[in-house]
């Protein structure tokens, strides 16, 4: 053999150790930064003003009643925000003015309500004016002590070459003073720096000003902090490296106990990504909802960066907040918004969120530990059968579903999990996880509906007179072709059946589409077609489509 056709080995293996030992580094390496951001999610505490009440109806489709109010500020309370927003006053009576009539008539405790102010409304030639702001002057109607300033430093209409940063400054220093001289000298103020993002863009150095203003003045006249937002464009590395170089420039001045608190919108799915990574570089808090609805696409909620920061391992917030109530509250106040039900794809507090999946998973004990959704929040797992589900899987299923049974065992099950490949494969569009699914499936493998399972399937397949009715109707012409063999006993040969209910709607009886058909009716597999088993699929059929008329519930059950 021609040696130059041989690998040679040693320098290979060599250059292969050499390799690997690059590749590590270069893990090490990236992942010291991570591990640091990491650590600091871990041990940090987490300053939330709650925004419940005002975020989840800014361009709602439907706006909150005087019941909703009620209810989303029950929640609040039961998660233990002890700031949270009431109103984003305007000329208007909104209903949160009427809202706070009532809670203050009724004496309830607002020591920790914010509300929104303006900075400025009214502009002049490119310069704001000192008109009070109508936030500040409902502020001291409502007596709401703690206010968040808005505003903008890149708004169009000012003019920011006459309107410099520094009587921008010297402007907002005064709205500053007049909180504390009218409200309260213990007023609890932060400053919105509502186009934050687009400003660091264009004008890095406004935002320069205004933090440096801020964080030099003396430690008795300084504010609780700086909020900022983005509106989803961002990227998280991007304004995590805004975040970091503004925490710097506090802490370098002093203000290492000013809060900085950043408000995310969802606009390319990056929202939470985006907040936990301004968490990481030195933002203290967020403002948020408790659920994730609002403007347009909704926000980066309170729920799921808390519980983002304790399975990172954070035990801090979990003596800050009652956490463990937080996935109940992030769907009361989603249902009370929408008048619907959570979207059951939502991570932490949609349905699916507690779903077991993946049958790896379940029978992988490597797979195993870490933060587990469910423990933490007292709930049982749901198994969701699919074609990725394991046959211990779908056995369990069914004993959570129709109790123990002698009948229910991993042979059964490893049937069933062929059956759902086989419907797959047989372009079949069929649903598992409920009553009625799984066990038309169970009998689809061959098993011998129980009596508590059909109990079961016939509770859940309640249908209305309507469609009794029709099933009635259509039980009577079973009947006539049942009788055809001299004997009424609920079973019919596949001919009779094809004859008798099949032939309008199928070319003929031995074409493949029929014999599928019957096949598919003929459950356990003996040759007939049986009327228990036709009637589930008429009664599956009225569920499904329970406007149909008679001569439609074949067609809807056969299609």
């Amino acid at each position: 053999m021609n040696s130059c056709l041989l690998p040679s080995r040693s320098p290979n293996m060599k250059n292969s150790k050499s390799v690997a030992d690059k590749f590590n580094r270069d893990v090490e390496k990236k992942l010291r930064k991570v591990q640091k951001s990491n650590e600091r999610l871990k041990n940090m505490e987490l300053f939330v003003l709650d925004n419940s009440l005002r975020e989840t109806t800014v361009a709602s489709i439907q706006a909150h009643t005087l019941e909703n109010k009620r209810a989303i500020y029950d929640e609040i309370k039961k998660v233990g925000f002890d700031h949270f927003f009431v109103e984003s006053f305007s000329t208007q009576t909104r209903l949160g003015d009427i809202f706070l009539e009532e809670l203050i008539k009724s004496g309830e405790d607002l020591s920790g309500a914010w509300a929104f102010s303006e900075l400025w409304e009214v502009c002049k030639n490119g310069v704001p004016q000192p008109d009070l702001p109508i936030g500040l002057v409902k502020c001291k109607k409502f007596r709401i002590n703690h206010v968040m300033l808005e505003f903008d430093l890149m708004w169009h209409s000012v003019n920011y070459d006459v309107f410099t940063m520094e009587k921008l400054c010297a402007f907002l220093k005064e709205r500053i003073d007049w909180i504390r001289a009218n409200l309260s000298k213990d007023s609890l103020i932060f400053t919105n720096l509502r186009d934050f993002s687009n400003c660091m863009v264009h004008h890095p150095e406004r935002v320069y000003h205004v933090v440096n203003f801020l964080s030099s003045l003396p430690a008795a006249e300084r504010i609780m902090g700086i909020a900022y937002e983005d509106l989803g464009k961002s990227l998280p590395e991007e304004i995590g490296a805004w975040t970091c170089a503004v925490r710097k420039e506090m802490d370098r001045r002093g203000w290492t106990n000013g809060h900085f608190i950043i408000h995310v919108h969802e606009q390319w799915g990056l929202g939470h990504s985006t907040q936990l990574s301004c968490l990481a570089m030195g933002a203290t808090g967020i403002w948020a909802g408790v659920c994730a609805e609002g403007a347009a696409l909704g926000h980066a909620d309170s729920t799921t960066t808390i519980l983002n920061l304790i399975r990172l391992g954070n035990t801090k917030v979990q003596g800050q907040f009652n956490c463990q109530y937080l996935r109940e509250a992030a769907r009361v106040v989603t249902e009370v918004t929408t008048e619907g039900l959570t979207p059951a794809r939502t991570p932490i507090y949609g349905d699916r969120a507690v779903d077991l999946v993946f049958g790896f998973l379940f029978s992988d004990p490597t797979a195993q530990g870490g933060f587990d959704l469910c423990k933490f929040f007292g709930l049982e797992q749901d198994i969701r059968i699919t074609t990725m589900a394991s046959p211990e899987m779908i056995l369990l299923k069914l004993e959570k579903v129709f109790g123990k049974d002698e009948k229910f065992n991993l042979e059964i099950a490893t049937s069933m999990k062929e059956q759902i490949l086989k419907n797959a494969a047989d372009d079949r569009k069929e649903e598992y996880n409920s009553k009625v699914g799984l066990a038309l499936l169970f009998d689809q493998a061959g098993g011998k509906m129980t009596p508590e399972m059909a109990e079961a399937v016939e509770g859940d397949l309640k249908t209305s007179q309507h469609i009794d009715n029709l099933i009635a109707e259509i039980k009577e012409e079973w009947d006539i072709w049942d009788g055809r063999d001299g004997e009424i006993d609920d079973q019919v040969t596949f001919d009779h059946f094809y004859n008798g209910f099949m032939a309008p709607y199928f070319g003929c009886y031995r074409c493949e589409d029929s014999q599928k058909g019957l096949r598919c009716l003929d459950m356990d597999s003996d040759g007939m077609v049986d009327w228990n088993e036709f009637r589930f699929y008429l009664k599956w059929a009225g569920r499904e489509y329970s406007e149909v008329k008679k001569k439609k519930v074949p067609t809807a059950t056969l299609r």
